[in-house]
């Protein structure tokens, strides 16, 4: 043979060895073919849509679940916009394999509260069972169009036994919620937004019944729509009555609004609180439903009349109608409590306030009385030296129109006057310090301070604006 054939002939041999040689099989997809003993192409899987904050509580009910059974955990790395769950691992060409590939179990730490953690896998799968059952299951992740999306995924030799194993990691996850009990926050999500997790535990202030100063009655009549109906609820829900409940909590500025719903929110621990702020007014129904799911529990928004505003000033506030469709769309049997707050009352839509079972209860915090004032007087006052002499009735006297708020900054501002007099020790805090205090707050550098804290500027009533 010629050189040249010969050199023709290897050229022809390669090209031919190129074209049938097989292809190496995946590494992800040749570990799910010798756990399986089966091709994993032909294999079902059953998958169930995660919420991004979910992780932990699968982290808590994978581990629930493998506690007895022979296990081995794979851990994964991803190439970021690649889809990765058990269907792309099976059935991986070689283009895939390098999107995703084996690596040690990377762990990320998601906090539960100040002093609180937990440390969960953040791409696995987990390799189930011994000679007799094989199980695969997976947190499976994708970027979607509002950040990550989380997937649990079983694969099993049999459609129904993937679905059993499913339904029971489902209810682990329930039973063993990490978010049951506490104080939440929900964030609406935005692609490409790094403001941190959607959920966030948040820690209340514990607040004493002796902080709430109101006049005689209100404060049992909030506690009897909330704590009573907490106390009896079983003797309740057993005589058909509903559980889903609103309290509206409504006056003016500072009168103790929010301070109130902290206080109902601490003195029931068992419950979960959902907050509703600013940055969560986009997640009424997600919230709603997360309360639902983890009650008993209590849904807290402030400002309701900037979400809920009557229709004839904003005839199209998708808040709002995703509000009423929440609250309505609610198991009458569901213990959850919502507690609404407003300086308006007057503006918020009638089907939130007038219909029963939505606002069960619309209780108005006035301005603090006489004796109301002297109470604050003494409750902020706490920690100093005060002193009033012969004229606590005339400042008493003096702070009418004010609220329990102005009340508390005029406290904070003798203090400050008392402190940067001469002399050591403990401030003390008598009439001058609270005077001059009193004219810093009502003078006109403090007009913003004074309209935000609520003072009428002694005339008994708040200004108009």
């Amino acid at each position: 043979m010629e050189p040249e054939e010969l050199a023709l002939a290897i050229k022809r041999l390669t090209e031919w060895a190129e074209q049938h040689t097989p292809e190496p099989e995946p590494e992800l997809r040749e570990r799910l073919r010798a756990h399986f003993g089966a091709d994993p192409t032909e294999l079902p899987i059953v998958t169930r849509p995660l919420q991004a904050w979910d992780r932990p509580n699968f982290q808590v009910a994978i581990d629930a679940f493998l506690d007895g059974r022979a296990s081995e955990l794979v851990g994964l790395a991803s190439m970021p916009g690649y889809e990765i769950g058990l269907a792309e691992l099976a059935g991986a060409g070689r283009w895939y394999d390098s999107a995703a590939s084996i690596r040690a179990p990377e762990h990320v730490t998601v906090p539960l509260g100040e002093d609180e953690s937990i440390a969960c896998v953040q791409l696995g799968l987990w390799l189930v069972g011994d000679e007799s059952e094989r199980l695969a299951v997976m947190l499976a992740s994708s970027s979607g169009a509002i950040g990550e999306e989380l997937a649990l995924e079983v694969m099993a030799n049999d459609r129904g036994r993937a679905e059993e194993v499913l339904a029971e990691l489902w209810r682990l996850m329930n039973e063993r919620n990490v978010y049951r009990g506490r104080v939440l926050e929900l964030r609406e999500r935005h692609f490409h937004s790094d403001e941190g997790a959607p959920l966030t535990v948040r820690s209340l202030p514990a607040i004493a019944r002796e902080q709430i100063v109101l006049p005689a009655g209100i404060l049992e009549r909030i506690e009897r729509t909330t704590f009573g109906m907490s106390r009896h609820a079983e003797r309740l829900r057993a005589s058909g009555r509903h559980m889903r409940r609103g309290l509206l909590l409504h006056g003016p500025p500072g009168v103790g609004k929010t301070l109130t719903a902290m206080y109902l929110a601490t003195q029931m621990p068992d419950r979960t609180v959902v907050l509703l702020t600013g940055q969560g007014l986009g997640t009424v129904t997600t919230s709603v439903d997360l309360a639902t799911a983890l009650a008993p529990a209590i849904v807290i928004l402030e400002d309701v009349d900037l979400v809920a505003m009557e229709r004839s000033y904003e005839p199209t506030n998708a808040i709002l109608f995703e509000l009423l469709n929440a609250m309505d769309g609610l198991d009458a049997d569901r213990d959850v409590l919502f507690v609404l707050t407003t300086n308006a009352p007057q503006r918020i839509e009638p089907a939130l306030a007038a219909r029963p079972g939505r606002i069960d209860e619309a209780v108005e915090l006035p301005l603090p009385d006489a004796d109301g004032r002297r109470r604050l007087l003494a409750l902020y006052g706490e920690g100093l030296e005060l002193t009033l002499d012969g004229g606590a009735d005339e400042l008493i006297e003096d702070l009418a129109g004010s609220s329990p708020a102005f009340i508390r900054e005029l406290l904070r501002r003798s203090a400050l006057i008392a402190a940067e007099e001469p002399g050591d020790g403990p401030l003390r805090v008598g009439e001058r310090q609270l005077r001059d205090a009193l004219a810093q707050l009502r003078s006109g550098a403090g007009e913003l301070a004074r309209a935000l804290l609520g003072d009428g500027d002694g005339d008994g009533a708040p200004d108009d604006d």
